[in-house]
């Protein structure tokens, strides 16, 4: 069953499925971010509170992060190498932040073999098929769609308002992000504001310092800044870590990724006349992540990012990945591909 709006026949429909499992296992994509996190400890809190005699986890592909340890049940959650190795008994599968089994594990013909599967997203790209999805592209955060399908007429406690501003501030860079349409997402943030009692400003700082090492990577980021003009394309700005530079610097996959966040975050779409970029980062299995950014009217990367075949994401903000064949992937032959398949297709702008 497939819903495209909040609605009673959805939450009718997702609890049933839950009312039948008994072993209920709650994950996000692959490289947690805030929204992801928050969508699944909010969740997560939604059915042990109903379901207090079911095996209920949460478990993700990836490591864990300390800084997110002030968030209420983060401690619970399950870290691996690849989340479909500890799924054991598992008869209903919630996933959040993410309609492509790919995108949370690297064994999706395991996932699409549990009976059940829940799918909860705000992508624009074409889901995979579950039991039952709820998919809305026009909501800014999937956050933003579990408080209002489960939420919003209860009453919330503190906790639970920081983990859903968590989800709505960090997917909409802090309201950065919003389009017109989406100003129900400020009446949103009022109300939780108002139940937790907290600045913004106050409560980004508990979890978004950084360390000086991060920073050094984030300067070596920079150091790597590339500016370049592909014919057809908007001029691109695109910056990198290598293999080298990673292990000689004891750098884990976190690390590099919340480096590569704030370089771009921070210096992609920021430029002068570059409206439009791209940050490569090695993995330790050896693979290689793209994340791309750009601004309104300029490259949909989500688009660019879905006709390379490696990913997908937002209008504005989208990654991918370019898996490893018998050797690891270094930056260079990514590159390679990038700017020939740049080379060979046109943008497509909006």
């Amino acid at each position: 069953m497939e819903y495209h709006a909040s609605s009673a026949n959805f939450v009718s429909a997702f609890f049933t499925l839950a009312e039948k499992s008994n072993h209920i296992v709650i994950t996000g994509h692959e490289s947690a971010d805030d929204d992801s996190l928050s969508s699944v400890l909010s969740i997560f809190h939604l059915l042990i509170s109903r379901y207090p005699e079911k095996n209920i986890r949460m478990c993700y592909t990836g490591e864990a992060e300390n800084r997110f340890a002030i968030f209420q049940n983060y401690s619970q959650i399950e870290f691996s190498e690849d989340m479909a190795n500890i799924l054991g008994k598992t008869d209903l599968l919630i996933m959040l932040d993410g309609g492509d089994f790919g995108r949370f594990s690297h064994h999706p013909e395991i996932l699409k073999k549990i009976p059940h599967t829940i799918c909860i997203d705000h992508h624009a790209s074409q889901p995979d098929s579950f039991s039952l999805s709820l998919i809305i592209p026009t909501s800014p955060a999937c956050s933003q769609i579990v408080y209002q399908t489960f939420f919003a007429n209860q009453k919330i406690d503190k906790n639970l308002a920081e983990i859903f501003l968590w989800g709505i501030l960090g997917d909409t860079g802090n309201l950065v992000y919003l389009k017109p349409f989406q100003i129900d997402t400020l009446a949103i943030i009022q109300k939780l504001l108002e139940i937790s009692q907290i600045e913004i400003q106050e409560f980004l700082a508990g979890y978004q310092s950084i360390s000086q090492k991060i920073l050094s990577v984030v300067l070596e980021f920079i150091k790597n800044t590339r500016f370049i003009t592909i014919a057809g394309w908007p001029p691109l700005q695109y910056s990198f870590i290598d293999q080298d530079y990673m292990k000689s610097n004891q750098l884990s996959d976190n690390q590099i990724s919340e480096a590569g966040h704030l370089y771009g975050s921070e210096y992609v779409r920021t430029i002068t006349g570059y409206t439009w970029g791209f940050v490569l980062t090695p993995r330790s299995d050896g693979n290689v992540n793209i994340s791309c950014r750009s601004l309104p009217k300029s490259v949909n990367v989500r688009i660019l990012m879905e006709k390379m075949k490696i990913g997908g994401g937002h209008d504005r903000a989208s990654g991918g990945t370019f898996v490893r064949g018998n050797e690891p992937l270094d930056i260079a032959p990514c590159l390679e591909q990038t700017f020939t398949w740049l080379k060979n297709n046109t943008p497509v702008l909006g």
